[in-house]
C-alpha cells in the first residue's frame, strides 16, 4: 500500500517512528521528508510558518497546494496525516484522489489543535489519544477513534542497566514540569535533564541541570534505563491522555514515575509496570523505595518492557488505523 505521511521527520519523532514502522511492515511511503529537529523548531522558522499563517489568513498555503499537486500526481492509497494541519479547501479536494482515507492522527494533547485541526469537516476520520476527547469531537460530528501513542521496539528496548542515583527526564521544560523538577532539586534530588532547550524564562537551576543533549533512539534508551528513574508528567493541557514518553520508557525498560491518569489504565498496571503518583509526597516515596529496593525495581522495569512491546508498538497502531480502512 502506498501511503502518503504528512508531519515533519525528524530522528525518534512521530513521523519518523511512523515512517519507518510501515516500510517494515511492507508498505511504501511517500512524503515524510527528513528535517533535522533543532532546525525545524528554530526561531527563523517558527517565525516563518507565523508570517505565513498571517499573509494568507483564512486561504489555503503555499504548502496545500504543493500537497494537492503532489497527490495528484503520485496518487497515495491512503493520506495519513501526523499532528498536521491541511486547509479544508484543500482536504476537499484530495478527497477525488484518495476517497475515504483521509486520516488524522492527532499525537500532540487536543487542546493544542490550532486553525481547523481537528474538527476541519473533511477528514474521513479523526483518531486521538485522549477519550474525553473522543466524545467531544463525536458530539460535533467527527467520524472520531482513542488511540494511544506507542514506542518503536528498533530502539526503545532495555539497552542499559541502572548505574546512577539521577533521575532522568527527556522532553520539553514547560512551567508544570519545571515546578515539579525544583521541588525535587530542592529537597536534595539530582537531576539529569535531557531533550529541548529549557525556554530563556527557565530557573536557573533547572538551566544548571540540563545536559545539553537532544537525545535519539538507542541513546535515549540508554539514559533511560540508566537513570534511577524517569519521571513522566504532563502539561496542563494534556488531559486525560498519554504522551509518547510513556511507551518509549517502559519499552527502555526505565522505572516509570508517571503522574496519574484514568486512561492510564488501559495501558499499564500501576505497582507492576510503572510507578503512578497523584501528590509530591507518593512521588517522594517512590523514589525512596527506589533507593531503597533496587531489585524491586527491577522486576517493573521488566514488567514495563514486556507489556511495552506486547502491545503499545507503533505496529500495534498502525494495524489498527490500516484495518479500519481495509
Amino acid at each position: 500500500m502506498r501511503v502518503l505521511v504528512l508531519g515533519p521527520r525528524f530522528a525518534d519523532g512521530f513521523a519518523d517512528n511512523v515512517a519507518e514502522t510501515l516500510v517494515e511492515m511492507g508498505h511504501e511511503v511517500l512524503g515524510a521528508e527528513e528535517v533535522d529537529h533543532a532546525t525545524y523548531w528554530s526561531v527563523p522558522r517558527r517565525a516563518l510558518r507565523m508570517v505565513e499563517e498571517r499573509v494568507f489568513g483564512d486561504a489555503p498555503l503555499p504548502q496545500d497546494r504543493k500537497l494537492l499537486r503532489f497527490v495528484e500526481a503520485r496518487r497515495p492509497d491512503i493520506l495519513l496525516a501526523l499532528t498536521w494541519d491541511v486547509h479544508p479547501e484543500v482536504l476537499d479536494a484530495l478527497g477525488r484522489f484518495v476517497p475515504g482515507r483521509r486520516i488524522l492522527w492527532w499525537g500532540d494533547a487536543p487542546a493544542n489543535s490550532r486553525r481547523f485541526g481537528l474538527v476541519n469537516p473533511f477528514w474521513d476520520k479523526v483518531y486521538v489519544k485522549d477519550p474525553d476527547a473522543v466524545k467531544k469531537l463525536r458530539l460535533a460530528g467527527k467520524e472520531c477513534a482513542l488511540l494511544h501513542e506507542a514506542m518503536n521496539p528498533r530502539w526503545h528496548r532495555p539497552l542499559a542497566k541502572q548505574t546512577s542515583d539521577a533521575v532522568v527526564v527527556a522532553g520539553n521544560y514547560y512551567a508544570f514540569r519545571q515546578a515539579v523538577l525544583l521541588r525535587l532539586l530542592r529537597d536534595g534530588a539530582r537531576l539529569e535533564l535531557y531533550g529541548t532547550e529549557p525556554p530563556p524564562w527557565s530557573a536557573k537551576e533547572i538551566r544548571a541541570s540540563f545536559s545539553g543533549k537532544y537525545v535519539v533512539r538507542e541513546e535515549k534508551s540508554r539514559v533511560f534505563g540508566a537513570g534511577i528513574a524517569c519521571l513522566n508528567t504532563f502539561a496542563l493541557a494534556e488531559g486525560n491522555s498519554m504522551n509518547c514518553r510513556a511507551f518509549e520508557i517502559a519499552g527502555a525498560g526505565g522505572l516509570q514515575l508517571v503522574e496519574f491518569r484514568p486512561t492510564l489504565l488501559q495501558c499499564f498496571e500501576p505497582g507492576k509496570e510503572v510507578l503512578t503518583f497523584e501528590t509530591y509526597e507518593e512521588l517522594r516515596g517512590h523514589l525512596e523505595h527506589a533507593r531503597r529496593f533496587p531489585a524491586d525495581m527491577l522486576a517493573i522495569r521488566e514488567a514495563g518492557a514486556r507489556r511495552a512491546l506486547a502491545e503499545h508498538t507503533y505496529r500495534h497502531r498502525l494495524e489498527t488505523i490500516l484495518a479500519d480502512f481495509a
